[in-house]
């Protein structure tokens, strides 16, 4: 991950970092431009789902997509697809 000093815009690295919950961290960053030296803290957090997890589908589901034909496999998620 690239973190840019607000300052100055230079590069700053994460000298450490601490867990505020499961989906938000804290981390404290210092700018290796020499004639600025800012710490400072940034907080990195989750935003929202773009594509549910594999492990969100229960597995007597899996089980079933898993058991089925190519076709059947095919057929089920274009049923399940958007309408362009």
């Amino acid at each position: 991950m690239k973190i840019k000093c607000n300052r100055c815009g230079f590069k700053a690295v994460i000298s450490s970092s601490s867990e505020e919950s499961e989906q938000v961290k804290k981390l404290y960053c210092c700018c290796k431009n020499p004639n600025c030296g800012h710490t400072f803290v940034m907080d990195l957090a989750f935003s929202h789902t773009l594509s549910p997890s594999a492990l969100d589908i229960p597995e007597e589901i899996l089980t079933k997509i898993h058991s089925a034909t190519r076709m059947e496999q095919q057929r089920l998620f274009k049923s399940l697809s958007p309408a362009r």
